[in-house]
């Protein structure tokens, strides 16, 4: 699309979807825990006094921006982040405390990602699903970076999605294609992954990586895994030695999704 006024629009729309993307991933992970913590109560008979969460998405939430902390609204009249984040100069007023500035930045990267997809294709089936994935990888990446967690509810959708747009002639490959780029992927880091488990002890990648990395494989087939990796990998090491380098950061420890998202992202593009 050549129209600035049209990628203009698709930029505000990524705001809004930023927006909404930064509390889907906030309340999610909240969900699954409450969940967790009330079937191990449930199997192992035990009463921990936990202080167990909402158990039920909740569309209340969705509404207007809402403090990560206390959960109340920064703002009744406007529905993007970064501008109530300026207003209220990076604090709740209602706790006082400080809100991370990941969340306005979350906003503009989805507004960014946007605007470059309404500029590179003109077809509105490509358009429509390429901003599908972009919000299904942001809000996957932005759990896994707080939580190091890739939900399955995430990952498995990106899996049968690709398949099923390869199956009714949607995606750019074949469903043969498709297939195939799911199990290349899937085994491109289960391998690597039991070979660290088999050496070192301990598990190197979550499955929630591997399933990731098949999701995009379905998505862009075989020949595109290899620079995925290498992209991920690369991108993943130089952020490692970095944080490595800081001497108040004690975590060896990174989400490799991100990076995966990233990479897929921009073969998908």
């Amino acid at each position: 699309m050549d129209n600035a006024f049209v990628i203009l629009g698709f930029g505000l729309f990524g705001l809004l979807s930023g927006s909404l993307t930064t509390r889907i991933a906030h309340q999610i992970p909240a969900v699954l825990f409450a969940r967790w913590q009330q079937q191990y109560c449930q199997i192992t008979n035990t009463n921990l006094h936990l202080s167990i969460g909402p158990t039920k998405f909740s569309l209340a939430l969705l509404s207007h921006p809402r403090c990560p902390h206390c959960h109340q609204p920064f703002s009744k009249r406007c529905v993007y982040l970064v501008i109530s984040w300026l207003c209220i100069h990076g604090r709740c007023p209602s706790c006082h405390k400080a809100i991370s500035c990941r969340y306005p930045l979350t906003e503009l990267i989805c507004s960014l990602l946007f605007m470059i997809i309404a500029a590179s294709s003109a077809d509105p089936v490509r358009i429509i699903m390429l901003l599908s994935v972009t919000l299904w990888l942001m809000t996957a990446s932005l759990i896994d970076i707080s939580h190091q967690l890739l939900p399955d509810i995430f990952t498995l959708p990106l899996i049968w999605s690709g398949l099923i747009f390869a199956l009714f002639g949607l995606s750019p490959l074949s469903l043969s294609e498709s297939l195939t780029g799911t199990l290349i992927g899937y085994i491109f880091l289960w391998i690597p992954g039991m070979l660290f488990r088999s050496i070192k002890g301990q598990y190197g990648l979550g499955g929630g990586d591997i399933k990731l990395m098949a999701g995009l494989g379905g998505w862009v087939g075989i020949e595109a895994l290899p620079t995925i990796m290498l992209i991920a990998s690369l991108s993943g090491l130089i952020y490692f030695l970095l944080i490595k380098l800081n001497k108040k950061t004690k975590n060896n420890t990174i989400a490799f999704g991100p990076f995966l998202a990233v990479a897929g992202w921009l073969a998908l593009l």
